[in-house]
């Protein structure tokens, strides 16, 4: 293979790398231990030290012990970025047991279709998610519901007959001792069931086993050479249970003895109080999703504020306009580090150089000992040359084993060790990678996978509506925004508010359209699928 891109590796990023032989919770016990001072987490001004982490750790493990965790179980984890989301996804590792990472915005089937899938015994949430778990978890296999209490354990809640006893994280982390506790885990079992969807919809959970997740800690480490003194600060506002925010806010930070400033959840209304953040901890990283690039960039006085002390500023999670990387250019006399990656491989596979960046609208370049190929779409083989599109695959120790549960899936995805992504891409002739397009209908919207069919769903469950389509629209701010086209069943009338509080009822606010429209039909191919191109370019000649 003509690895053409290693030519544009920044200096001092080597081609390939040593991964040590080592499970993910190894590497808070080791930072521990070296700098059992410096300070893990921050919210709302709470300093964690990585001690103090540490026994915390240490005593919640032993807790689900008790409680019947084993090797192998799983634990769902319905949490924001918090001090709480740190401490037990070290805890269930350590036992060997499985991370099943969830949205904290998924209620109803869709949560209740994770628990399943996953076999989730025990849920670990926040009060506040308390009651779309009680809503349910009759329907699931559900045992144990463990909470942080944000509100107050008095928080009234509807019970449900047979719910089971609902326990406090910090009641048990008091109740067993903070000294060492054993690692359970080893480096090639699963550590994190990481669930996206397929272009149906249908869940589908990754398995990331901690060999996978450790490489690509290790490989997005060494991206950047340079060595940070002390313990400087990370603004985690991706969330964690996105694998953009898991592997490079989390794991990367825990590895490196960074200081991770949690934003738990992001408030688009309050740029002043979040530039505050960044002025007050001078961030040396600052991993985002293009809407948010987009708004701080955007904001009227954000020269005032210093940006330019964010050495690294990475974004993924969907395309980045190329305003977007400009601004930012300007501003700080920094490039933006654009990532691609996937669940399925941990996070990332490329990324632009730090020091040089990548040509307008590319992705970047294969992280050290990651190998990617185009190949024809019709035989998924057969390379395709320097310039022309196929399909994205890609090999390299951060690719998952398989999708949970799903053999089939699995071998339609892992041909011959390649992941076939579904995007379609091509290579220039330096070995810059673009992504065109993809071979499903996925939104990304402010970073979020939304796909369509979730949202057709939900919209034709409603009385009068008789069909729907889905589609993104581009949005300078989110990247792509929902749009709805709906038929209406005959003598119903169109009532666009009535609509969205449907969608709203019976989706995470992430999935609700920003728009909705009313159509006299949906467009369908010979073999009955929606014609989503035709609605996109029915609004792309309205926008016209």
């Amino acid at each position: 293979m003509n690895r053409r891109w290693l030519k544009n590796y920044d200096d001092g990023v080597p081609a390939s790398l040593e991964y040590p032989e080592i499970t993910l919770p190894q590497f808070l016990v080791d930072t521990a231990a070296e700098h059992p001072e410096y300070i893990v987490t921050t919210l709302n001004g709470d300093d964690i030290s990585y001690r103090e982490l540490d026994g915390k750790v240490n005593a919640l493990a032993r807790a689900l012990g008790e409680m019947g965790v084993v090797r192998g179980d799983r634990v769902a984890l319905i949490l924001p970025n918090s001090p709480t989301y740190v401490i037990a996804t070290y805890a269930v590792m350590k036992l060997g047991a499985i991370v099943v990472n969830i949205n904290v915005m998924s209620h109803g089937e869709e949560l209740s279709s994770f628990i399943n899938d996953s076999g989730s015994r025990i849920a670990i949430t926040l009060d506040i998610f308390l009651q779309n778990v009680i809503d349910i978890v009759n329907s699931t296999c559900l045992e144990e519901i463990v909470i942080h209490s944000v509100l107050g354990m008095e928080k009234k809640v509807e019970t449900a007959d047979g719910l089971p006893e609902i326990k406090s994280v910090n009641d048990l982390v008091s109740a067993f001792p903070q000294k060492d506790f054993p690692l359970q885990c080893q480096v090639d079992d699963a550590a994190v069931l990481q669930y996206t969807s397929g272009s149906t919809g249908t869940p589908k959970a990754a398995v990331l086993t901690h060999r996978n997740v450790v490489s690509n800690v290790i490989q997005v480490g060494s991206w950047n050479p340079h060595n940070h003194e002390g313990n400087p600060a990370v603004i985690c506002i991706i969330p964690f249970f996105h694998v953009f925010g898991m592997t490079i806010c989390l794991h990367l930070s825990v590895y490196s003895g960074y200081r991770m400033v949690l934003i738990p959840i992001f408030d688009w209304s309050s740029i002043v109080e979040f530039l505050n953040v960044i002025k007050a901890y001078r961030p040396i990283s600052f991993p985002a999703v293009p809407a948010l690039f987009a708004a701080l960039v955007s904001f009227p006085d954000v020269a005032e504020y210093p940006l330019s002390s964010i050495e690294i500023a990475s974004v993924g999670g969907a395309p980045v306009p190329l305003w977007v990387q400009e601004e930012f250019e300007n501003l700080t006399g920094k490039k933006l580090s654009v990532a691609y990656g996937l669940s399925e491989a941990s996070s990332s596979t490329h990324i632009s150089p730090f020091r040089n960046g990548a040509p307008p609208g590319s992705i970047g370049i294969p992280l050290p000992d990651t190998d990617a190929r185009i190949v024809h779409v019709e035989t998924g083989v057969r390379e395709c040359p320097s310039g022309d599109v196929g399909e994205l695959t890609i090999k390299g120790p951060q690719i998952m084993q398989g999708y949970w549960n799903n053999k089939d899936l699995t071998e339609k995805s892992l041909r011959n060790g390649w992941f076939y992504t579904g995007d379609l891409a091509y290579m220039d002739e330096n070995g810059f990678f673009y992504i065109v397009d993809r071979k499903d209908d996925l939104i990304i919207s402010s970073g979020f996978n939304v796909y369509p069919s979730d949202i057709e769903k939900a919209l034709t469950r409603h009385a009068g509506v008789k069909d729907a389509g889905v589609v993104g629209a581009p949005d300078r701010i989110r990247g792509e925004s929902i749009v709805a086209f709906v038929v209406m069943e005959e003598g119903m009338s169109f009532d666009r508010e009535e609509l969205f509080n449907h969608c709203r009822r019976h989706l995470p606010e992430y999935k609700v359209p920003r728009r909705i429209t009313q159509r006299d039909d949906i467009p369908y191919n010979r073999v009955g699928k929606p014609l989503r191109k035709v609605l996109r370019e029915e609004l792309q000649r309205r926008k016209a």
